[in-house]
């Protein structure tokens, strides 16, 4: 865009729609990720390659397909793919699967450090007790596990138990998110889920017992939701003092049931932006800290929690002692989303894999890759990717891409930067740029209009080439929010 009027424009078109994709992680969004025959012999090279100019370490998502049936289908709104549970013979065949797709991939991370786990899904925790230690085995017959680093496992409310969580710490893993939506039992109902809040406290209660530190998801803007019952439901989960709460917005898109028959329970945007104020400042009050747009990190916490993975995705070019170091992430099983981000002046990869599971399967049995598409990063991609993840921390180092990239991201985007921080949605200094206001609500309007020149490209583009893509629901780019 090219006048602060255009910016405007945009902004007063798009500000009081429902955002399909409230959580903008990165960039492109997966749909634009079209490349369907992805050269992975090549990518794997690269990779190494990369890895030759900058010292490199792995952020590892290992998912698992299955949901518990609910009506109706995926808790009435989940875009995650996602395959029906049916019987514990699944995860028994699932587990030999991913270790076959390990073997695949073990030489191509020999001596690769890893930098966090996150267990993610589907539901991570439908295993039994004793199939925790396997899950962990999985991954050590990959990569070395050092010491000390955070293992996260997520999952639903009425599949943990205490005996569950004591065999997860005792594999190893040292964090658990908990995907609970709500604690209203009526508000519940509406997305077919038979958990009890009752539930929600019993493994908060188990997670303490242990040495668990926790996080619990919760959502707002939820059929027949009012603020009443929002505030209850965060103060409630305040007082346990559990370590992190991720407080997010509804996602309404597609075809799930909610985006087709509840629109009309939904409360309004302008509704859901006093939620989102109101919510805030209730954790606020309760001794939490804002990292994210939506996400709240207990100060006084005794269980400290870093949400390693989410961190170091958002930040995947560092430097600490020993110099400069790049972090990739692999997603590792069915529908696993990887980002082999190469480096600043060679940008990598990002790739999913199958969304289907008896695809998965038969790629696994035939020997092959599990890649269903790709995208391949242009510069100005991979600079918007890591503008989108630094923005999720509320705010831009300026010095930081400078050395990254060699330009001002304010003067790269100036005209969307100044039409911004004439709504008090951005803070520009010398240093940084600070998102502010009701602009972290807004966020992912803000990086649609950063990334809207580009994606005109993209388009313009797509349109010379005719490229048939399934239509399967693209998966979200990490882990959180997590279990719906």
């Amino acid at each position: 865009m090219h006048s602060i009027e255009a910016v405007h424009a945009f902004v007063d078109k798009q500000r009081r729609r429902r955002q399909s994709n409230k959580v903008l992680h990165g960039y492109p969004s997966p749909v634009q990720w079209l490349e369907q025959q992805v050269p992975m012999d090549q990518v794997l090279a690269d990779r190494a390659t990369a890895g030759r100019a900058l010292r490199k370490r792995v952020n590892l998502y290992v998912g698992t397909p299955y949901c518990l049936p609910t009506d109706p289908d995926r808790c009435g709104f989940c875009l995650f793919p996602s395959e029906i549970y049916t019987s514990h013979r699944q995860l028994d065949e699932y587990l030999g699967y991913l270790e076959r797709e390990g073997d695949l991939f073990r030489d191509h991370f020999a001596g690769a450090e890893l930098a966090s786990i996150y267990f993610g899904g589907g539901t991570s925790n439908l295993y039994k007790a004793d199939q925790y230690p396997r899950l962990m085995d999985v991954v050590r017959g990959v990569f070395e596990i050092p010491p000390h680093i955070e293992i996260t496992l997520e999952g639903i409310p009425q599949t943990f138990s205490h005996d569950k969580l004591l065999g997860m710490k005792q594999s190893g893993m040292n964090r658990i998110s908990m995907g609970v939506q709500q604690l209203d039992d009526e508000l519940i109902k509406a997305s077919g889920r038979k958990q009890r809040a009752e539930q929600v406290f019993q493994t908060l209660e188990s997670c303490e017992a242990l040495g668990l530190p926790a996080s619990v998801d919760l959502i707002f803007g939820w059929p027949n939701q009012t603020l009443d019952h929002m505030v209850r439901d965060l103060e409630a989960v305040s007082a346990t003092g559990v370590t992190h709460i991720t407080h997010y917005e509804l996602n309404v898109a597609g075809r799930t049931a909610f985006s087709r028959h509840h629109r009309s329970e939904l409360p309004s945007t302008e509704q859901n932006l006093e939620m989102y104020r109101v919510g805030k400042e209730v954790l606020e009050a309760h001794g939490y800290r804002q990292v994210t747009p939506y996400d709240f990190e207990r100060q006084d916490s005794e269980l400290p929690s870093s949400y390693l993975y989410e961190e170091l995705f958002r930040k995947p070019f560092q430097t600490d002692d020993q110099g400069a170091i790049g972090f990739d992430a692999w997603g590792w099983g069915y529908a696993g989303i990887s980002f082999f981000f190469g480096t600043p002046q060679a940008p990598g990869w990002a790739f999913m894999n199958q969304v289907r599971i008896a695809e998965y399967f038969d790629c696994i049995r035939e020997g092959r890759y599990p890649v269903m598409r790709g995208f391949h990063y242009g510069r100005p991609d991979l600079q918007l990717h890591l503008l989108f993840q630094e923005m999720q921390g509320m705010s831009v180092d300026r010095a930081a891409y400078v050395r990254l990239f060699g330009t001002d991201v304010v003067e790269e985007h100036r005209v969307v930067w100044a039409a911004f921080e004439e709504l008090g949605w951005v803070s520009i200094s010398a240093d940084t740029v600070a998102i502010c206001g009701d602009g972290v609500f807004h966020l992912p309007l803000l990086q649609n209009a950063l990334a809207h020149d580009r994606n005109e490209q993209i388009r313009k583009r797509h349109s010379r080439d005719t490229v048939s893509v399934p239509a399967t629901p693209p998966p979200a780019l990490v882990a959180s929010p997590a279990v719906g």
